[in-house]
């Protein structure tokens, strides 16, 4: 997932968050997450830790464990450091 990926700023996707899928021999998971009235930000993150930190940060408002926020590609919840 690029930041072209990301989409308008003001788009509205199903889900808040978006994870990526987990890729062979990747160190990392990309996390797409929408703020309202910006632009949604692009980070990739390697554990779970890392993920509820950014998440934390960027939407303090959101669960990293409801599924109608957090859409997993695949594996839901499987990080590479794992």
């Amino acid at each position: 997932m690029t930041q072209a990926d990301a989409g308008p700023p003001h788009a509205s996707p199903a889900h808040s968050v978006e994870v990526g899928a987990l890729e062979p021999k990747a160190h990392s998971r990309q996390v797409r997450i929408v703020r309202p009235g910006t632009t949604p930000v692009v980070v990739a993150c390697s554990s779970r830790r890392q993920f509820e930190e950014v998440l934390r940060r960027e939407r303090p408002d959101l669960s990293p464990d409801a599924p109608d926020v957090v859409h997993w590609a695949d594996h839901p919840g499987e990080w590479p450091s794992d």
